[in-house]
């Protein structure tokens, strides 16, 4: 498996691979020119496009907004895409400079292994809840 860290000046994926990696769940115009616009990054199996995460850098942390796999792949198990991306987005968290990844909920995927890898769920009321991450400074 390959795993690419991409900016939003690269091409977005096709409306192919957004089928299959958001598979039963609908991307609004919106949702994908968000996706389209955001870092990303992409987990490759083979040459099929497994998973992928798209996250908004801010002061201390990265903010992954949406994560999508291909559960259906017989090249790699969703275990080992889930845990490709999550190692990806806490490198790329750490080099710049970041303190705390959060996955949102439209993101949130594995929580057994969310939990394992260190994650802690914030429950906030009215705001939801999500996952984060946070590293010693």
């Amino acid at each position: 498996m390959q795993v690419k860290v991409l900016g939003p000046d690269c091409a977005p994926l096709s409306a192919t691979d957004l089928r299959r990696l958001f598979r039963g769940r609908r991307l609004t115009p919106a949702r994908r020119d968000r996706l389209a616009q955001s870092g990303r990054v992409i987990a490759v199996c083979g040459n099929r496009t497994v998973g992928v995460a798209a996250y908004d850098r801010t002061d201390d942390e990265l903010r992954v907004h949406e994560c999508g796999v291909d559960a259906a792949s017989m090249l790699c198990t969703e275990a080992q895409v889930v845990n490709a991306l999550l190692d990806a987005l806490e490198v790329a968290c750490l080099a710049g400079g970041g303190r705390r990844v959060v996955l949102l909920p439209r993101a949130a995927i594995g929580g057994s292994i969310l939990r394992r890898r260190g994650f802690v769920t914030i429950a906030e009321g009215c705001a939801g809840s999500w996952f984060e991450k946070t590293f010693a400074s």
